[in-house]
């Protein structure tokens, strides 16, 4: 990690939970939620994102949080080149920096989360006015109950970490993958395309004169800049995707 970070990260760090929900809230349109909590409705769907910091998730959801990471994630490091430290990767994901978004429907008790940290991360940049580092928002978690899977919950979460990205002027998302989770990879590469949902409803407010946004991304998720694969280095076993908040 850098020594020193740019402006527009120092800024996105110091935000509180409430700040970073009433930033939301404001690319959602939303006039219903309060506090940490964002309201998104997508169809007949209203969806609860809570965000949280480091300083105020709470314990019971700090054990939620790593019983979900290590049911879906632990055979997947175990099967990687680096294998699998639990102590490592709780350090990771509770990190000073880390920020959580969490998503409820109805009364259910949480279906997902992402874990992401605002930093600056190196370019391919061989330009020597160029500093190098670029302001980005970080996903290292997506993760989703088993049974709600395959039901548009991550793609919620993506969506909410790309409005915030974006509020708070970062070049771009990043986020690494293991290339043997295939269906992840396929995942993220597929979030620039189009929700059809999203834009049917969005068709339908129009016509009662609202304003609201789409589920859709400008950009998909493509192999990043600095990825080895780019250096012709191919054997790794993860793949680092972005995808630009311009």
């Amino acid at each position: 990690m850098p020594e020193h970070a740019h402006l527009a990260v120092k800024i996105a760090r110091e935000a509180a939970a409430e700040a970073l929900a009433d930033r939301l809230r404001s690319a959602y349109n939303d006039t219903h939620g309060r506090g940490k909590d964002v309201r998104q409705i997508r169809g007949a769907v209203t969806s609860l994102i809570t965000v949280e910091t480091f300083a105020t998730i709470s314990e019971e959801e700090k054990d939620w949080v790593w019983r979900l990471f290590e049911g879906n994630m632990r055979s997947l490091y175990e099967a990687s080149s680096e294998g699998y430290d639990a102590n490592e990767k709780r350090s990771e994901l509770f990190h000073p920096e880390s920020r959580f978004l969490t998503l409820r429907q109805d009364t259910r008790p949480p279906l997902g989360y992402c874990i992401f940290r605002f930093d600056t991360e190196e370019t391919a940049s061989e330009d020597e006015d160029d500093d190098d580092l670029c302001d980005v928002a970080y996903c290292y978690e997506l993760q989703i109950e088993p049974g709600a899977q395959r039901q548009g919950i991550g793609r919620i979460l993506m969506d909410a970490l790309g409005r915030l990205a974006g509020a708070f002027k970062m070049d771009k998302t990043m986020l690494t993958a293991f290339k043997h989770n295939s269906d992840a990879v396929t995942f993220y590469k597929r979030l620039g395309s189009v929700d059809r949902q999203a834009d049917a409803d969005v068709r339908r407010l129009r016509v009662q004169s609202l304003r609201l946004t789409s589920l859709r991304t400008a950009t998909r998720f493509e192999t990043d800049e600095v990825d080895p694969s780019q250096y012709g280095i191919d054997d790794v076993d993860y793949v680092i995707l972005s995808k630009s908040c311009n």
